[in-house]
């Protein structure tokens, strides 16, 4: 897949290399892979069973079980390059309820989704859940990747057609399934989304100040392949504050879902 750079260059747009490259962030591409037989417990991965400790129910929300979307093991990311301020290890578990789909901003939408995170991978097993709650089960790989921050790159003085035909660069190589880095903002800019309505910061200028305390923990994009695909193909946002991520407070993580 080239990188941003490569699609501006190849298209007749160099010149715009260097001043987009102060918008850029280090982060993670996610990709999907077809699983080679049984994944392992904790293996990095789309959608299938949940791998939890033995004591552990799956997370529920009114007896039904949430849906893994996606389990990361940070060990994937260190190998992968700069993982920092991720810990160097363990498994990352996002879930969300497929069928109401709360999109985070109201105090009601948190039972919606949850974020765990377990320190040895060894202590977990496959554990069983209806299949209908289940999406199609992939292998997830970590690359390397150079994020941009969209909005800043939209809000940027180009003609009409150049700055379409970036934004358009932008967008090629869907699904936009990252970790870290920039998000890929649908709408508003999404920390200043997360600060304001999750995280109680009425005044909006005073959202955008509190919007550079969070991290991308997973950006996760409708995607045919998963069956999954939220609101009107939108993406959903998992954020956490930099000094909660420091301190592996993992339940303290924000979402919000953008569609357009």
């Amino acid at each position: 897949m080239k990188t941003w750079r490569e699609n501006l260059e190849a298209n007749g747009l160099a010149e715009f290399i260097a001043p987009l490259s102060g918008l850029a962030k280090p982060g993670f591409a996610l990709a999907k892979e077809d699983a080679a037989g049984t994944l392992a417990p904790g293996a990095s991965k789309f959608g299938g069973a949940p791998d939890l400790p033995p004591d552990m129910e799956p997370p529920s929300k009114d007896g039904k079980p949430l849906t893994l979307i996606a389990q990361l093991n940070l060990s994937d990311a260190a190998l992968a390059g700069n993982a920092s301020p991720l810990p160097a290890s363990g498994v990352l578990s996002f879930f969300y309820d497929m069928e109401e789909q709360p999109w985070g901003g109201e105090e009601g939408d948190r039972s919606g989704w949850k974020v765990l995170y377990f320190e040895d991978p060894a202590d977990l097993e496959r554990r069983e859940v209806p299949e209908e709650v289940m999406l199609p089960e992939f292998a997830a790989s970590f690359r390397a990747q150079e994020t941009l921050d969209t909005d800043a790159v939209f809000d940027m003085d180009f003609d009409d057609e150049t700055g379409e035909t970036i934004f358009e660069l932008l967008e090629e190589g869907a699904p936009h399934h990252r970790v870290l880095g920039h998000p890929f903002a649908v709408q508003n800019p999404v920390f200043t989304e997360v600060a304001h309505y999750c995280g109680g910061v009425a005044d909006w200028d005073e959202a955008e100040k509190a919007a550079e305390d969070y991290v991308l923990l997973l950006q996760m994009d409708s995607d045919d392949d998963l069956d999954a695909v939220w609101g009107d193909l939108g993406m959903l946002y998992f954020c956490i504050r930099k000094d909660d991520l420091a301190e592996k407070r993992f339940d303290r993580t924000q979402m919000v879902m953008q569609c357009s």
